[in-house]
């Protein structure tokens, strides 16, 4: 295998300290390692100094989060150099097991945005928690219809209402969640006519996970 290797200590924790600052355009670490080819722990030593990165998993990183790899093994950026932040994308299907929906979820590519998109629609500045995901059904329309593609801001977890994505039961769902006075939540359908509200009282909210809240829709006419 190909390797940036250098002898310097400081190498290492120029590429480390480069490597922490871009982990932060991915949901959680275990995320970034998926992007990279690599497993948490081999990234975790990347980022900490304890071995060298390999050629081939800073090059997936680097493209999954829209830098230039010169810039992640050097610190410097070529002219014209760069690409856009890429969101990444999963299937939304879950299979029943423990663990975040992020651990669970097949990672299925990245969509990029532009930075300009990125501040304009959502006052955002990097990619860091979002998210894209396959809508599966009608249940939704016609806010939301079968095979668009939503973007969810995974740190906008709070039961406040409105439209999220949620896993309950071992089971991944885009509703509008209406928490109840008297404790559960109301579980609310756009397409109301073919699927009547559903609750979640409150001895079983341990079984709601919040992936995050909907921030953007995409769909092809």
């Amino acid at each position: 295998m190909l390797a940036v290797t250098n002898d310097s200590p400081s190498f290492r924790e120029q590429v480390g300290s480069r490597l922490r600052e871009l982990e932060k355009r991915f949901a959680n670490r275990s995320v970034a390692a998926e992007a990279a080819g690599v497993v948490k722990s081999t990234l975790q030593n990347w980022i900490e100094g304890r071995a060298d990165p390999s050629f081939e998993g800073m090059a997936r990183l680097a493209r999954a989060a829209g830098v230039s790899v010169e810039w992640l093994a050097t610190g410097v950026e070529a002219s014209g150099a760069g690409e856009l932040p890429a969101i990444p994308r999963y299937d939304l299907s879950l299979s029943a097991g423990a663990g975040t929906f992020i651990d669970r979820a097949p990672l299925l590519d990245y969509i990029p945005f532009t930075e300009a998109f990125l501040r304009r629609k959502l006052g955002r500045t990097s990619t860091d928690g979002l998210v894209m995901l396959d809508a599966r059904g009608d249940s939704m329309e016609p806010t939301i219809g079968d095979g668009d593609l939503v973007m969810v801001d995974m740190r906008e977890q709070d039961l406040q209402g409105g439209l999220m994505a949620f896993v309950f039961d071992d089971t991944a769902f885009i509703k509008r969640l209406r928490p109840q006075i008297g404790g559960g939540v109301e579980i609310v359908s756009d397409n109301a006519e073919l699927y009547p509200p559903q609750w979640i009282d409150r001895e079983r909210l341990g079984q709601l996970q919040l992936i995050g809240r909907v921030r953007w829709v995409g769909r092809v006419l």
